[in-house]
């Protein structure tokens, strides 16, 4: 592949993924005040928390799939495990843009971001990801 291909995936990456993981590093740092809001019985905290940790499984397997896209030759994750980590990184994202969306927000193009370019490398990756299941 060539550097100014590489580059272009890297950029597409970088602008599509940014604001989504600068929100996941804020729920990254609430995390403990969930926990402590669940000790305190506030259920409704779990359905936070729930989002926070699919969002980072999420996003470890979009690493994973730019990481693929980059090297095909260095196969780091199953493409079943893949496919679980991208679903749970998809549902955490659309839930997140819906909510976006019901304040009538203008972020929400950014925040549906990281769904176009996941989906745009999946499409890239596609013998990889769906190979297994023919």
């Amino acid at each position: 592949m060539k550097k100014t291909v590489r580059a272009l995936y890297l950029l597409e990456f970088f602008v599509g993924f940014a604001p989504s993981v600068l929100v996941l590093c804020v729920g990254l740092i609430f995390s403990p005040i969930f926990l402590t809001g669940l000790y305190y019985g506030a259920p409704e905290v779990l359905f936070y928390l729930s989002l926070v940790i699919s969002g980072a499984f999420g996003f470890w397997g979009a690493i994973s799939l730019l990481t693929l896209t980059l090297h095909p030759e260095n196969e780091n994750t199953s493409p079943i495990r893949l496919r679980v980590y991208l679903v749970l990184g998809l549902i955490a994202s659309l839930v997140v843009s819906l909510s976006i969306v019901q304040m009538q927000n203008l972020w929400t193009l950014v925040f549906v971001l990281p769904l176009v370019v996941t989906v745009h490398l999946a499409f890239v990756q596609r013998r990889y990801l769906f190979g297994a299941c023919n």
